[in-house]
């Protein structure tokens, strides 16, 4: 499958996993009155496990084996990628001068390729392509 397909579902998929995160942490804080961090923290599983699913089977197209070890590894490229997002966030608002606001939309663009790329290129890399 071509590059830029892939990296059109993955954003796509982005977007629903942070519709997922936040609607989890509603439904834990408000509705199940639990902390807010744990209920932010776990609205934010619910979406890496999810964004792993739908990335593995429909934006890289991967069957078989495998799952845990690619598990592994898509939690360790999300770390990075979230990493990278706090340092750009950081670096946009202190020596750019740029609001917050704007600061994480560009932080959120500079994670998406190197996500992207880490899961593409190293995650699902040796995975078993569906056919068709």
């Amino acid at each position: 499958m071509k590059t830029g397909v892939q990296f059109v579902k993955f954003g796509l998929v982005g977007v629903l996993n942070s519709l997922v995160h936040y609607l989890v942490f509603l439904l834990l804080f408000r509705v199940a009155g639990i902390e807010m961090v744990v209920s932010s923290a776990l609205g934010y599983l619910v979406g890496v496990i999810n964004s792993f699913l739908l990335n593995r089977k429909w934006t890289f197209n991967i069957t078989g084996e495998g799952a845990g070890s690619e598990f592994v590894k898509f939690s360790v490229v999300n770390l990075v990628s979230f990493g990278v997002n706090l340092l750009a966030l950081q670096s946009f608002v202190s020596f750019a001068g740029i609001i917050p606001e704007i600061a994480q939309i560009l932080a959120i663009c500079c994670t998406l390729v190197i996500n992207f790329a880490g899961n593409k290129w190293w995650t699902f890399r040796n995975g078993v392509r569906r056919a068709g």
